[in-house]
């Protein structure tokens, strides 16, 4: 298929350029006059390429058309292509959870896919055959994924993909890919001071890039080159690399990097006080950044208009300066904000794809010990068979005894071990509920840190100028900050120890306890424990708390689990009723508790799909389980039974098949 979309460009395109169309005008032409879906999948990649330093937004447009028509075609490495490429403009637009989702999807497709030989080729400068199409579009993600590393501060991960990528490009040669990644890489070392390696990556990538039949991110290693130079001292070898840059990006219609090689002619100017020309490359940023995609990691708006107000100043012209001084404060801040809050959803995003992974490897870990135990019950079954033959068929009635009583010893062993499985399950179940609530108290502490960080400098700042009030409500700001990483941080400690108590083999020692406050607290970590399996999962929520109750003698960890496993076998139940298809049916849990006659009643209550009365009576055995193979192991509401047992109060059931059911738990006041 892929011949097709070049053969039709061939033919097509000449004949615009002759009606003196441009480029893209040309392209858009033929998504209005093909219906090859290969043809119109590389029409909207070339269109998003060729808008990627002009047009953020349209690029983006483009590149989702593309990854549309790859999907309706099961295309994987073409999906995996435009999903990169999507990753890559929303890491330049500052939007990193919406990145990271894009590139670890991809990064998936990559897998899932064979060598696709057939495969709908989209590869800039690269000039090899679709066999080696897998490691192109890997070493495109290897990059890209660097490059959102680099914007979230994750330096050394940037530089670990870069040379994967350079690595996997080297394999199948790939020039053009080397070449942007040494671009990457000299950014780095130039960040770093490190003057020398920045200028060995620097004019590697530009070598090889010249040798490619794509030249748009020559004028960005021109920029660098000049940087270097710069920042080496020699003056003359900077401006004549920025003027290359200039002419070389003019040529590509590369707009962010005309607007970044004003930037850096602006910037040189001002380091020579040539107020004239600094105020005139200045004012060309201005222009050039409002009509182009000029990436965060470089400069932002705020950087422009400081450009300004330092060249307004070098002329002495007071009135713009303090204008674009204003406007610098006022963007530096807007933009900050923009950034923290971009973060914090990445971060998020991050440690949600860390819980993934950790559930993946604790389904990998469950089926393992389900085999394992399977194996247990077998050998303990045969054991028990042969003891019972020995037994009836020995006459040796004392060394038959010893037999029996060894393997009573070993089945009370394998007991004890079952349910300690069915605990480490439940402790499953809340640590994902627990990373969800703790993460917003830590999210807090780390913000209103950052905050106090800028606040104490400014304090500083005002006590240095002897501004006394001033730096007084700066102080006052500051405490208010610190209370509240106080108040957030024994927040978090808070929900720690309840989870260490929790997991904490159970005293068998009973102390005061609220009794709501325990079924408050495991009704969200059970919700938010599915909900971090199920992103899909959701369920409507409700409480009726007696506030006559007060605190209650209990073993709190054994009750909890007991509330816990009716909960999330509730939660369970109406999202399987959900997924039915019922209509107009909002899956709802309840949890109530009452004083009632000396004792104290807590009900939780599905409306889901009832419990049939074949299999009521034996709900409470144990091993029975009502679930598919592999996700119950149906001892949770028999050791919720025994549990009830052993302080005295009782488990029941009522339920209505098709509308739902109530676990009732009594406990003596």
């Amino acid at each position: 298929m892929k011949k097709y979309f070049y053969i039709w460009l061939a033919l097509v395109i000449p004949l615009f350029s002759i009606g003196q169309q441009s480029y893209s005008d040309s392209l858009r032409s033929v998504l209005n006059s093909s219906t090859i879906e290969s043809v119109l999948y590389g029409a909207n990649m070339e269109l998003g390429y060729y808008f990627s330093e002009n047009n953020r937004d349209s690029s983006l447009f483009y590149y989702e058309n593309a990854y549309q028509l790859a999907v309706k075609s099961k295309k994987k490495l073409a999906e995996s292509t435009a999903l990169s490429l999507l990753g890559y403009q929303n890491t330049m637009m500052g939007k990193y959870a919406v990145a990271l989702k894009y590139l670890l999807d991809g990064f998936n497709k990559i897998e899932q896919s064979g060598k696709e030989e057939s495969s709908w080729m989209f590869a800039p400068g690269f000039s090899g055959t679709p066999e080696n199409y897998k490691d192109v579009v890997l070493s495109r993600h290897q990059a890209l994924y660097s490059v959102l590393m680099r914007n979230t501060g994750n330096v050394s991960q940037e530089i670990l993909y870069l040379k994967k990528s350079i690595t996997t490009a080297k394999k199948i040669d790939y020039l053009w890919r080397i070449a942007v990644s040494d671009l990457n890489l000299s950014g780095i070392y130039l960040k770093l001071n490190k003057l020398d390696s920045a200028l060995l990556f620097a004019s590697d990538g530009l070598n090889l890039i010249r040798k490619t039949n794509d030249r748009k991110y020559e004028s960005a290693l021109l920029i660098v080159m000049g940087d270097i130079y710069s920042g080496k001292g020699n003056r003359s070898s900077a401006l004549q690399y920025y003027e290359l840059a200039m002419e070389s990006a003019r040529l590509t219609n590369a707009t962010s990097h005309i607007c970044w090689a004003n930037f850096a002619l602006c910037r040189y100017f001002l380091s020579n006080r040539n107020s004239d020309s600094s105020l005139y490359y200045a004012k060309q940023t201005l222009n050039t950044y409002l009509f182009s995609a000029t990436p965060s990691h470089i400069f932002n708006i705020s950087d422009v208009y400081e450009n300004l107000f330092e060249s307004y100043q070098l002329k002495n012209q007071t009135d713009s300066a303090y204008k674009y001084q204003g406007l610098t404060r006022i963007t530096a801040d807007s933009t900050y904000k923009d950034r923290i809050n971009s973060l914090t959803a990445f971060q998020n995003l991050g440690f949600a794809e860390q819980l993934r992974l950790r559930d993946v490897e604790k389904e990998k870990l469950a089926w393992q010990s389900k085999i394992r135990t399977y194996a247990l019950l077998a050998g303990i079954t045969l054991f028990m068979l042969i003891t019972f033959l020995f037994y009836t068929n020995s006459r040796r009635q004392k060394k038959d005894k010893a037999k029996i009583e060894k393997a009573y010893a070993e089945l009370k062993s394998t007991q004890s071990q079952l349910i300690q499985s069915e605990k480490m399950a439940s402790l499953g179940e809340l640590t994902a509920g627990i990373a969800h609530e703790i993460q917003n108290p830590l999210n807090f502490v780390n913000n209103f840190s950052e905050v106090n960080k800028e606040l104490i400098e400014e304090l500083q700042q005002e006590l240095k100028a002897g501004k006394i009030d001033d730096a007084i409500e700066i102080s006052n700001d500051i405490k208010s900050n610190e209370e509240k990483i106080n108040h957030h941080g024994k927040r978090a400690d808070a929900i720690v120890k309840g989870m260490l108590q929790h997991s904490r083999s159970s005293s068998g020692v009973k102390e005061p306890k609220d009794i709501n406050a325990l079924c408050d607290e495991y009704l969200r970590l059970s919700y938010h424990g599915l909900r971090a399996k199920d992103k899909s999962f959701n369920a409507a929520m409700k409480t009726d708390f007696d506030n006559s109750i007060g605190s209650i003698n209990i073993i709190p960890q054994d009750i909890g689990r007991v509330v816990l496993n009716l909960l999330t076998n509730a939660f369970y139940v109406v999202d399987e009723k959900k997924k039915s298809g019922i209509e107009n049916y909002e899956p709802t849990v309840s949890i109530s508790t009452k004083k009632l006659n000396g004792k104290i009643e807590i009900r939780v209550t599905d409306n889901g799909i009832g419990i049939p009365q074949k299999v009521l009576d034996k709900i409470f055995q144990p091993f029975f389980t009502t679930k598919p193979t592999g996700q119950g192991t149906g001892l949770g509401l028999s050791l919720s039974y025994d549990i009830m047992k052993a302080h005295g109060g009782e488990l029941k059931v009522e339920t209505k098949e098709g509308e739902g059911s109530t676990f009732i738990i009594t406990l003596p006041a």
